[in-house]
């Protein structure tokens, strides 16, 4: 017990271990909120790149015959290939459009 409190009653003071236990706690505690909130940066950054590889690959799914593509690798060929890495990349995991010469609508007889 400690000295007289507001009223004269004894005043509760917790033990220096309680104090230190309490401390380390807040401490972690605070250390974590830290470490989520990086996390959570981290993985908001991760998601946009993967937001805008998607739309990378849907606007460069359109160039699907090998006459477009063609068109587009001569484009791409007046850049740098650190610039276009990443559209080349886009390409060569997309697969092209195979043509057929069958009438369309008949069927497979």
């Amino acid at each position: 017990m400690g000295p007289g409190g507001r009223y004269g009653a004894p005043q509760f003071t917790p033990p220096l271990r309680n104090r230190r236990i309490r401390r380390c706690i807040r401490t972690g505690a605070l250390l974590v909120v830290i470490g989520l909130m990086r996390a959570a940066r981290t993985m908001q950054a991760r998601w946009g790149d993967h937001k805008r590889r998607l739309e990378l690959e849907r606007e460069l799914f359109a160039y699907c015959t090998p006459a477009q593509r063609y068109d587009l690798e001569a484009t791409f060929d007046r850049y740098p290939d650190d610039i276009t890495c990443e559209l080349r990349d886009v390409l060569t995991s997309q697969p092209m459009a195979v043509r057929t010469n069958r009438i369309p609508g008949a069927g497979r007889y």
